[in-house]
């Protein structure tokens, strides 16, 4: 263990920091995160205490030390906040800076080194090497690809010159062949060369040099590195890519860097249930070790973003998610005894792809097309149903008035019946007596005095409002006197909330008695709840709602219905799914109804995703423009889908422009299209207005590439009470689930 010593910051605080074990005897302080200080324009940074500094060693709990691409091509780096301090070490070289340290390639710099053209980014290699080689040989000239961490992007880049003037002549080449690109700062060093990095402290009267790379480490154990205001935990690393600038990469444990990926890829605050989650940790898991290295002569591992898979730090990390993350400490799937590349995606459209109809490298017997499931059903028991009570769907404000009769019994004075009872819901003492006849001027007057809403009536329904509600066309229209300040009043205070029938017709028997139980409904004395089903449990439904797990008694005497569209329909029996909408209403703990809502997203797994459909409209000049570096031209003419996958997938689409034609294949195609997948029809339709240029409209399912485990569906499965691992192997056919360190196998590193 290494000894700490305190020392004064700028502004006098105490700072832990490590040095040499002999350099100390007292006994060892509490780390502490280091202060930031604020600086004034006035202010100048207070020189460091010149002390000797040993160089932390980056190290992992779990013997594995994770390299994630943060940033590419900078050409400076600025690592701190003013005030901080800050250990900057390359080898056994290391430094005490004050924040914040400006970190530069030697000989770099924004008024110096040399330049590219950018002329283009992709996310598929495949697709970026392709368009290097074509525009190599158009413009005789060099070009290379290179991968941004921070863009998830593989740039084609051409050129390489010592001056600005001989970059801007290259890009007006590149334009001259149709292409768009610009100029960007840096230039491919030799190999062999010896490059530097410079690390300028605040208040430093000059940089310091090191070898590249540099790590950039806190100066107490529990504090925080930070990229761009974004805190991570283990140290940064800072070092001269092959085109002469920097990357910065974050250097961490893999089980730390997973706290910050299953939140970012699974936000816990809606996907909240744990198996889900533990299942997407041993995926990223699993992902982060099949894909380690990928990006090697870049200086890191993968990167931070979709492209890879999200990471978002500390910000992001969540007690629920860090749970799933220690709760499957280590495993991973394997296949063959080798890491599963382990591809996930949001949502697959009910269902998944097989890998080699999405990306090259062929086949994989665990990445096969699978159904996204159907939820198995549970059946409650509800009120029989009358003869002529199912058929004819109802209103809102008629499914409350079924529901209210149901308990007025079969008495003859039915409306009496519903009145008594509406009252006793309310808490209202019982009195007065239903209107004759169910007119406008009868009804709207009798609900405000038998429900002791008469004081109500004449202080809360102002002139203004009147006046309001009486613009044409008028919502009071027919009412005159008590009548019109009563259907005010409800109207007002949203007593039946939209549900209010029109002013100038009568009332069905139905109607009436719902506009009494929705008086109850309003003056709190029976409330509607709302939730998602989980399960039945012996004589209970449970339910999760926004105040948590809850339980609902299955009782053969409560009103059910199923809702469709805006329409009720009563039932005897309801299917129930994990997920289903339900709502309820309850008079203190006692349930009156409940009813399930129709998800027009079907019975999959995945159907709490917002993905499960989407239409895009997109006019042919924009859509040439996302075609731009894969095909020449001004304006798209047609669309072909020549092939599709058994799942229904486009998976080769031929396009014809104005000036060229080309043929997409696989995950270039939806990359040409710019689509949220490949599980779409396309059509073209005219767009609007006379001469108006042509659309293409898209009709899709789905977000992501679809092959591996849906996000979505997992959380379905996992509501539906699946455990994690039956989650894994229901997306990934045949793996294994086990310890990383019992895979022996050794593979390249995926590039999927």
């Amino acid at each position: 263990m290494r000894a700490f010593r305190p020392i004064l910051t700028a502004r006098g605080a105490l700072l832990a920091l490590p040095f040499a074990a002999a350099c100390t005897s007292a006994p060892t302080p509490a780390p502490a995160p280091p202060p930031t200080v604020p600086q004034t324009a006035a202010e100048k940074p207070v020189p460091v205490p010149a002390v000797k500094v040993v160089a932390p060693e980056a190290t992992a709990r779990s013997g594995v030390l994770y390299r994630i691409g943060l940033k590419s091509d900078l050409v400076e780096f600025a690592a701190g906040a003013p005030g901080t301090l800050w250990i900057v070490a390359s080898g056994d070289h290391a430094e005490l800076l004050q924040g914040p340290v400006v970190i530069r390639a030697e000989g770099g710099g924004a008024s110096g080194g040399s330049f590219q053209v950018q002329a283009g980014a992709f996310s598929q290699e495949e697709t970026a090497k392709k368009l290097a080689d074509k525009l190599a040989a158009a413009l005789s000239t060099n070009a290379e690809v290179a991968f941004s961490a921070d863009k998830g992007l593989y740039r084609v880049l051409l050129g390489g010159s010592e001056g600005r003037a001989e970059a801007d002549a290259l890009l007006e080449k590149l334009k001259a062949q149709g292409h768009e690109g610009f100029v960007v700062p840096g230039a491919p060093r030799a190999p062999a060369a010896p490059v530097s990095i410079t690390a300028l402290g605040a208040g430093a009267s000059a940089p310091v040099t090191f070898p590249s790379p540099v790590d950039v480490f806190p100066p107490a154990p529990d504090a925080r590195v930070t990229v761009d205001g974004v805190a991570y935990r283990g140290s940064v690393r800072i070092l001269v890519n092959a085109r002469g600038t920097l990357n910065v990469v974050n250097r961490v444990d893999i089980e730390d860097y997973l706290y910050g990926v299953v939140p970012a890829e699974m936000g816990p605050k809606r996907y909240d249930a744990i198996e889900a989650l533990k299942a997407q940790a041993i995926a990223a898991r699993t992902y982060a070790f099949a894909h380690r290295a990928q990006f090697d002569s870049e200086g890191f591992d993968i990167c931070a973003t979709a492209k890879c898979q999200a990471y978002g730090g500390v910000a992001v990390e969540d007690p629920l998610s860090t749970a799933a993350v220690d709760g499957t400490r280590g495993l991973v799937l394997a296949f063959e005894n080798k890491y599963a590349d382990a591809l996930f995606v949001s949502t697959c459209g009910g269902v998944t792809e097989n890998v080699e109809n999405v990306f090259s490298g062929g086949p994989l017997p665990y990445l096969v097309s699978v159904e996204c499931g159907e939820l198995k059903t549970d059946e409650v028991p509800g009120a029989a149903v009358p003869k002529d009570g199912g058929a004819a769907g109802r209103s809102v404000l008629e499914w409350r008035g079924y529901i209210l009769r149901h308990y007025g019994g079969k008495r003859p004075a039915v409306r009496a019946a519903a009145l008594e009872t509406a009252q006793r819901w309310a808490g209202v003492p019982r009195h007065g007596s239903p209107p004759a006849r169910l007119t406008p001027a009868a009804v709207y007057p009798s609900i405000v005095e038998d429900f002791g809403l008469t004081e109500a009536r004449g202080l809360q329904v102002t002139p203004r409002d009147d006046g309001y509600f009486s613009e044409h066309p008028s919502a009071l229209v027919g009412l005159s006197g008590a009548a019109r300040s009563s259907y005010a009043l409800l109207l007002r205070f949203r007593f039946a909330s939209d549900a209010l029938p029109p002013p100038d017709r009568d009332l069905r028997e139905e109607e009436y008695a719902g506009l009494l139980l929705s008086v109850a409904l309003r003056l709190l004395g029976a409330t509607e709840s709302s939730g998602r089903f989980l399960s039945r449990e012996g004589g209970n439904i449970w339910v999760k709602t926004a105040e948590g797990r809850q339980g609902l008694p299955v009782d053969p005497e409560v009103p059910m219905a199923r809702k469709i569209g805006d329409r009720y329909y009563p039932a005897s029996t309801l299917r129930l799914r994990a997920g289903d909408r339900l709502r309820w209403i309850k008079n203190g703990p006692r349930l009156l109804a409940l009813w399930v809502e129709m998800d027009a997203d079907g019975p999959t797994f995945e159907r709490e995703s917002a993905w499960t459909e989407w239409v895009r409209r997109v006019p042919a000049r924009e859509l040439a423009r996302r075609m731009a570096g894969r095909v020449a031209g001004n304006e798209v003419k047609e669309i072909e889908i020549t092939k599709r996958s058994p799942t229904g997938r486009a998976i080769e689409m031929h396009v014809k422009t104005d000036l060229a034609e080309a043929t997409f294949k696989r995950f270039d195609l939806r990359q040409a299209v710019e689509m949220p997948e490949l599980l779409f029809s396309v059509s073209k339709v005219e767009g609007p207005g006379p001469g108006a240029e042509a659309e293409f409209v898209f009709l899709g399912r789905g977000w992501g590439h679809g092959v591996g485990l849906c996000q979505n569906g997992s959380f379905g499965m996992a509501l539906a009470g699946e455990t994690y691992d039956a989650i894994l192997r229901h997306y990934y056919t045949g793996i294994e689930i086990v310890p990383a360190a019992s895979v022996t196998g050794s593979t390249a590193p995926s590039t999927r």
